[in-house]
């Protein structure tokens, strides 16, 4: 189901009633960008399954308490999921700097039409973005991730991360095209070891 295709309002109003295929209708339509942000934190397919269950938990007895319009839902449910994951950073010490061999899980599925060499340079691409990622700062993976990958507008990137816009916008910006010259020098250097890519 397509975040286009829910009527959100009506699901919300009908999850505060407490009917379970709204609920249902609601997880299956934010379940995919959840686990894409969970992953993208935590670096590992447990974690963030884990931490999916746990956002929706906290959504779920939150529910009541969001008094938003329903294009603000997706950035508070983002921020939950954000808040959760450096939580459980924190507490188990999971990740003291983005380095080392990334997991490269599911987090976008393959497509039923996508060779494997498709597959096999979609996932090298990815683990070649968090290894280009992890030389920024953490504001402008953020910045990154909620404004570029999860497609958030600046406004509402800036409320997640309590920054002005127009820091949102420059940063925005400047980490795109740092992120565009370092992933090329990361293919250069690897299909000159590997002759892959």
């Amino acid at each position: 189901m397509r975040n286009e295709s829910l009527d959100l309002e009506s699901t919300i109003t009908q999850c505060r009633q407490g009917n379970p295929l709204a609920w249902e209708s609601l997880v299956k339509c934010y379940q995919a960008k959840v686990y894409s942000v969970s992953f993208y934190y935590l670096r590992n397919t447990a974690e963030a399954q884990e931490a999916s269950q746990e956002v929706f938990i906290k959504v779920f007895n939150a529910l009541g308490r969001f008094a938003g319009e329903a294009d603000g839902f997706l950035p508070w449910l983002l921020s939950i999921t954000r808040n959760c994951c450096l939580d459980r950073i924190r507490r188990s010490k999971l990740r003291t700097k983005y380095e080392g061999e990334y997991e490269v899980a599911a987090v976008s599925a393959p497509r039923a039409s996508e060779s494997p060499e498709a597959i096999t340079v979609r996932e090298q691409r990815q683990r070649l973005m968090y290894q280009a990622l992890s030389e920024f700062t953490e504001t402008n993976r953020d910045i990154l991730l909620l404004k570029d990958i999860q497609g958030l507008k600046l406004e509402q990137v800036a409320e997640i991360l309590s920054l002005p816009v127009g820091t949102v916008k420059s940063r925005s910006s400047r980490a795109r095209i740092d992120l565009a010259k370092r992933m090329a020098e990361l293919m250069n250097v690897e299909s000159g070891s590997s002759g892959v890519i």
